[in-house]
């Protein structure tokens, strides 16, 4: 009796050893079962764009900009180029660019870059990622709730031919004043003045100082 009552016991802690055995190997499965990773549903498209000049349209921009990029496509596209409407076209362009924000990726995605002058792109790239992007937060799953600047409508308010020493050479130049206005007013800047040279056929951004 003795005997059947210890072969009992070892078989109730064999199986309860097997028990847990198998739920310790069901709980170390689930542990390093691989995450799924969530797809990046916030991608930018190009719709349209300006041959020979590396301007582009995606299908995130808002309504200013997409208007404003077809007349000067149309006016780029055309037998006789208008220089001095293709500077404030461009102009507008890179200030719509950079201060609407609510359809940017996240802070790195930073507007206005394919209009500058290659010499320019990092010191200008740098600033803003420190200053009017800094606080931009991550927006890859479209689930951002932060306000941010959407501009609505903007206008030239001067333009001068003018000349521009970079590199040791001067460029023929344009420096552009414009205002603008938003959506909604969240304290961003409405007004400032953009230089920018002449290389080939090209006009590219070389500076640009937002108003007081």
């Amino acid at each position: 009796m003795k005997m059947k009552k210890k072969y009992k016991l070892l078989l109730s802690i064999l199986a309860i050893a097997i028990i847990l055995l198998i739920g310790l190997s069901i709980h170390k499965l689930i542990l390093n079962k691989p995450k799924e990773e969530k797809t990046i549903t916030n991608v930018a498209n190009v719709t349209n764009k300006i041959e020979g000049y590396n301007y582009t349209l995606d299908d995130r921009d808002n309504e200013l900009f997409e208007s404003t990029f077809k007349e000067l496509k149309e006016n780029l596209e055309s037998d006789e180029i208008n220089e001095e409407e293709y500077a404030k076209s461009l102009a507008k362009l890179f200030i719509i660019d950079i201060y609407t924000i609510e359809n940017k990726v996240s802070k790195y995605d930073i507007g206005g870059l394919e209009y500058l002058n290659e010499n320019a792109k990092d010191s200008f790239r740098a600033k803003l990622l420190d200053t009017l992007y800094k606080t931009v937060e991550d927006d890859s799953y479209k689930t951002r709730t932060q306000e941010l600047p959407n501009v609505k409508s903007i206008e030239v308010n001067n333009i001068t031919t003018t000349s521009y020493k970079m590199g040791g050479t001067d460029y023929e130049a344009y420096e552009v004043t414009l205002s603008w206005t938003y959506e909604k007013d969240l304290g961003y800047d409405k007004s400032g003045t953009i230089t920018m040279i002449k290389e080939e056929k090209r006009l590219d951004v070389t500076s640009y100082n937002p108003g007081k």
